[in-house]
């Protein structure tokens, strides 16, 4: 039987639960589970590693897998060769983790089907340039974050127009477990 997206959440929380609470605070529920994976040293060097300023975490997880005592320069400096996009794989089981969390009733096997569909492209390709812009050393400059923010709120008011003008898409987001506030935020500066 296929996992559910709510029972994965579910557990990725428990496990997140039982890191260090000091870890916790650093540690997104995507790559809980493979900080959990990690051996106690390795732990205890990603723990340095964020004191030290780390950010790029899904980088230094792998980097403490295949080297558990790379040293925290490393982990701040990384090799150039080490990349930080996740796999395709990775990224089709997201969106079939999302799908799910549109469509709990669909099976697995289902959404798995869906996520690696041609009509899914642009869910990918969106998929590959959100994990880049989190991974961007830029994201916390001023003017880049400033920027960003201004692209996403145009991108979310304008799926909020299309929702709100397809009344089967609005039947669709109030059925899933996603947040629709559609309006609230844009008319507070009106």
């Amino acid at each position: 039987m296929s996992e559910t997206y709510q029972s994965k959440r579910e557990r990725r929380q428990r496990v997140l639960a039982c890191l260090p609470a000091e870890m916790r605070k650093h540690v997104s529920l995507r790559n809980v589970e493979a900080v959990a994976a990690l051996p106690p040293q390795a732990q205890a060097r990603l723990m340095e590693g964020f004191q030290a300023g780390l950010k790029q975490l899904s980088r230094a997880v792998e980097q403490l897998r295949l080297d558990p005592d790379t040293s925290v320069a490393g982990l701040l400096t990384p090799p150039l060769q080490a990349s930080s996009e996740p796999s395709p794989q990775q990224i089709q089981t997201d969106l079939a983790d999302l799908i799910q969390m549109c469509f709990p009733d669909m099976p697995r096997i289902s959404s798995e089907a869906l996520a690696d569909a041609q009509v899914m492209e642009i869910a990918r390709a969106t998929a590959q340039v959100h994990n880049a812009l989190f991974e961007s050393a830029h994201l916390r400059t001023d003017f880049v974050l400033a920027v960003v923010y201004g692209l996403l709120h145009q991108t979310l008011e304008s799926l909020e127009e299309i929702i709100s003008d397809t009344p089967a898409c609005q039947q669709i987001i109030t059925q899933s477990s996603l947040p629709w506030k559609p309006q609230t935020w844009r008319n507070q500066n009106a």
